[in-house]
């Protein structure tokens, strides 16, 4: 599933939710993201030797729900690919992710359709103490522990907007949100640019609900929590918009680079909390 981690990766754009801050956060108020539906448009950029593809496209279907008590995330993520050598490859990925408000509680579920088909599903949950502790169901029963400096993708995200919001260019964090295995913690290396409001030429992006609002152009590295040296898994840039939602994605594997654009979005209402 590696070549395809997009889909939790995606899961930092909307999965930002309202969280209670974790350990490392702070106790500053969490941003107030919106709900929002949203597709990307992937294309085949640039890539060079032998293992880039002779052509690549997909598509994203992204569906970030903020309520009162969590905030539940599915994505649906399609990639046609045509090797250099070789059959025509189609896959196809399925995410649905909840975590609650409290950033105590995050269940998962991400599988792959089809002959080599592979699920992962399980849930982590915070202890008092502020460790975590994971149990998988998929693809094997499992349980783990990690510490209380881990993330979940919502709490990481929610930092690096409040880093962007302080002027912080660089945040490392170690997060953790189910992929591969379920097994994997990644230390994560965050590059943060300069906030814009001009206009972003990505189609989706000219919905009434974006225009003026900040953005931050991100860049995240992903590396194995036990790598010392060497390169990341991948690295994905997008622009990061104060309530949540992303444009201009850009996933570099290395061998080839492909980019997300965003083209359409819906706002639902926002859900209504009894105080």
């Amino acid at each position: 599933m590696r070549h395809f981690r997009l889909l939790i990766a995606l899961a930092f754009f909307g999965a930002c939710g309202l969280a209670a801050a974790a350990p490392g956060i702070g106790d500053a108020a969490p941003p107030q993201l919106a709900s929002h539906k949203a597709i990307y448009d992937l294309h085949l950029v640039e890539g060079q030797g032998t293992k880039t593809p002779a052509s690549a496209s997909g598509r994203i279907a992204y569906d970030f729900s903020s309520a009162c008590e969590g905030y539940a995330q599915t994505l649906r993520q399609v990639v046609d690919m045509q090797p250099q050598e070789g059959d025509r490859q189609v896959t196809e990925t399925r995410t649905s992710t909840y975590e609650d408000a409290k950033g105590v509680d995050f269940r998962f579920n991400i599988a792959s359709p089809g002959d080599k088909g592979v699920e992962v599903d399980g849930h982590a949950e915070r202890t008092t103490a502020g460790a975590l502790a994971i149990a998988l169901n998929r693809p094997q029963p499992a349980k783990l522990s990690a510490g209380h400096d881990v993330l979940f993708p919502t709490q990481h995200i929610e930092k690096l907007i409040k880093s962007a919001e302080d002027g912080e260019k660089i945040v490392l964090a170690r997060v953790y949100d189910g992929s591969d295995d379920g097994q994997k913690i990644f230390a994560v290396t965050a590059i943060i640019g300069k906030a814009e409001t001009r206009p972003d030429p990505d189609k989706g992006a000219q919905s009434q609900v974006l225009r003026g609002l900040r953005r931050w152009p991100v860049a995240l590295a992903y590396f194995p929590a036990d790598l010392r040296d060497g390169p990341p898994d991948y690295v994905l840039s997008f622009n990061l918009y104060e309530n949540g939602v992303s444009s201009g994605l850009k996933l570099d594997y290395g061998d080839f680079v492909l980019t997300g654009e965003l083209t359409g979005i819906e706002f639902p209402p926002a859900a209504k909390c009894r105080r």
